[in-house]
């Protein structure tokens, strides 16, 4: 059982209570101890009081053998009616008077040749100054054949002008008396303590088997759907229950499920799609080159096959080269070179590249930026490549006629860029998936016959290898806008002299 959950939360639930209980039960026994020997020793006092002022009257009108009868039966009846033994000490250890011993104690005192009781030397009375002291236990080992524990008030005494010389008394009254009631309590608190303690103990388990069985219910339902994740089956769930930790656990569970789940459908479908972009240039230069082998493409022909290999051998050397380049972004392999150069620059040389794209379709190119020079801080190589795709990708799925515009604008430490074309736009529903790998909004291929739908996945992590931001903006039937944003940067200092 220590093994489970269930049974450590116990065991750990037990253990506390049982210190809790036993520490509290010493104390609370140690505590009753001094207060019950408080009170005995308040009662004995008031006996020692009386027991000094007999003795006063005694030695003041003394007379001959009559009176010591008379103060002997007198502590006598004083000593049983408090049930205490009562002694009468000298300065010099010496028992003048005692009553209500147990033999047992007086066994334990050392007698001298005229039978007088005599304290142990180590103990001098009367003690230091006046007051009383008192203590608990068997007094030094004297009532230690009792069986009992015992407490002892010692009372000082000083008499003085004792007719009829006015001679002065000292010596000291000790008040002996058992405590019955402690040795009983010394063992009715452990019982008491042991019953409450198994009370508690029960209530205890009931309450860490409810608790343990809520927190582990959810625990034994992620064992039982990770196994089913593992085997590929990223069907299960957990059910969340309140808004404790545990639901906010069961709630990451599910949102990484999902993660699970989505990128394992990616990578089907990126399987898929790589295989499909491979496949068909493979199919194509062997069907030609096995023409030519076979001689079914005459040789005055074969220069034209050739060269439509060779376009395919290039698009597969494009396609792997896009998926390195896209594995290095994600893995965060590719190192940026940042420098500050003129984005408006890098857009005019970018259009530049693509004028013959732009010509053969007849496009209409506007640049409307909000300064003649606007510098950034990025890798300028990289965002060449993300200008070069969303051209490219604007050129491509707009009309013949058309027209594309790139915007540029800075807002304090931050310079948007826009490329915008009037083409068919993207739909609704496909739009959050534009940046995802061999993704087309054109299901059919019919406008898009040469991508591969890595471009906008490799420009969304070449953005975001820079920290910054890119979205997509379209309405279907009314083009599509792609905007990213870069760190403004000051001029170059070779800039400022011109």
């Amino acid at each position: 059982m220590g093994k489970t959950l269930f049974g450590k939360v116990l065991v750990i639930f037990v253990a506390v209570l049982v210190v809790c209980f036993s520490v509290t039960a010493v104390l609370l026994g140690i505590g009753l101890k001094n207060m019950s020997a408080d009170q005995k020793a308040e009662q004995l006092l008031i006996v020692g009081e009386k027991t000094e002022q007999a003795l006063d009257y005694f030695l003041r009108q003394m007379n001959g053998f009559t009176d010591a009868k008379l103060f002997t039966n007198y502590l006598e009846s004083l000593a049983e009616n408090s049930g205490s033994a009562i002694w009468v000490a000298r300065t010099d250890g010496y028992i003048i008077f005692y009553c209500n011993t147990p033999a047992s104690v007086l066994n334990n005192l050392e007698e001298n040749s005229q039978g007088w009781y005599i304290l142990p030397e180590e103990w001098e009375y009367p003690p230091s100054g006046y007051g009383f002291n008192y203590e608990s236990g068997d007094f030094y080992g004297l009532f230690r054949d009792t069986g009992e524990e015992w407490v002892t008030v010692s009372r000082p005494f000083s008499i003085s002008g004792i007719p009829p010389f006015g001679l002065t008394a000292e010596g000291v009254i000790l008040v002996h008396s058992k405590l019955p009631t402690m040795q009983n309590t010394k063992y009715s608190i452990p019982r008491i303590f042991v019953i409450s303690g198994g009370i508690g103990s029960l209530v205890a388990f009931l309450l860490v088997f409810i608790l343990t069985r809520r927190l582990v219910r959810p625990l034994t339902e992620m064992r039982l759907a990770a196994r089913s994740i593992a085997a590929g089956d990223f069907s299960k769930r957990i059910a969340i229950r309140g808004e404790d930790e545990i639901a906010e656990l069961s709630r990451s569970f599910n949102f990484m499920v999902d993660a699970l789940e989505n990128l394992e459908n990616t990578r089907r479908e990126f399987l898929s799609n790589i295989s499909h972009e491979l496949r068909t240039p493979m199919t194509t230069i062997k069907g030609f080159i096995d023409g030519i082998l076979d001689g079914v493409i005459p040789p005055e022909n074969q220069n034209t096959y050739l060269s439509i290999v060779r376009d395919e051998v290039r698009r597969m050397e494009k396609l792997v080269n896009d998926i390195l380049d896209l594995a290095r972004l994600q893995a965060g392999d590719s190192k940026l070179n940042m420098t500050v150069f003129d984005i408006n620059e890098t857009v005019r040389r970018c259009v530049i590249s693509l004028q013959q794209m732009f010509i053969r379709k007849n496009l209409e190119f506007t640049a409307e930026f909000e300064t003649e020079r606007l510098f950034v801080r990025a890798d300028a190589d990289a965002i060449q490549r993300v200008l070069l795709n969303l051209l490219h990708n604007a050129v491509k799925f707009t009309p013949e006629g058309g027209n594309i515009i790139v915007r540029t604008s800075s807002n304090h430490d931050t310079v948007q860029v826009e490329v915008e074309d009037n083409g068919p736009g993207i739909p609704k529903d496909e739009l959050p998936h534009v940046f995802e790998r061999f993704y087309k909004a054109d299901k059919s291929r019919g406008l898009d016959k040469t991508g591969v739908g890595l471009g906008l996945a490799i420009v969304r992590n070449i953005i975001l290898s820079h920290h910054e931001t890119i979205r997509a903006e379209s309405e279907e039937g009314r083009g599509a806008k792609f905007i990213f944003t870069l760190r403004k940067a000051d001029a170059p200092e070779k800039y400022m002299l011109e």
